[in-house]
């Protein structure tokens, strides 16, 4: 028996975004003009974990980036195809996307060798994200983060 992967449809997706009360921060343009700027630069680019805005923050999945990527092939105007990884496999909205992390300290995989952590220079990358455009990003020790949407502020306990 097959295991069915949930994936809202635009309904479904816009009571997600209404009920969490998301402030949306990227544009389609932003994503085309992000994604350039990546695949322009994807040498740089060892590790990019996706967040998508149905699912928790432990659900790993993984931008796929490299110098091949092309405008109209691979990623267009209002989506991207085959440059996520998990189940559905295929395309998926800008939209669905709540955002981006590059972590400091990336795990590389390789076809037929152990996966090996390598340093990822996000510095450069907060660099070369800048120069896409006006995004919202945050810089840690640890990771850089672009954010697609920002959530209401949590009140403290």
């Amino acid at each position: 028996m097959a295991i069915k992967h949930y994936r809202p449809g635009d309904e479904q997706l816009n009571k997600i975004i209404a009920a969490s009360d998301l402030l949306p921060m990227m544009s389609n343009r932003k994503w085309v003009k992000l994604l350039d700027a990546l695949v322009a630069h994807a040498s740089e680019v060892k590790e990019c974990r996706v967040k998508l805005l149905w699912e928790t923050e432990t659900q790993v999945r993984h931008l796929l980036i490299d110098e091949f990527l092309l405008y109209d092939f691979d990623y267009y105007e209002q989506a991207m195809e085959a440059m996520i990884t998990g189940k559905p496999r295929g395309w998926y909205a800008y939209r669905e996307i709540e955002w981006l992390e590059f972590p400091g300290v990336a795990t590389v995989s390789e076809s037929s060798k152990p996966d090996k952590l390598v340093m990822q220079a996000i510095d450069l990358l907060q660099k070369v994200i800048d120069q896409a455009g006006l995004l919202q990003t945050s810089l840690t020790a640890d990771s850089l983060r672009v954010d697609a949407y920002l959530r209401p502020a949590q009140p403290a306990l």
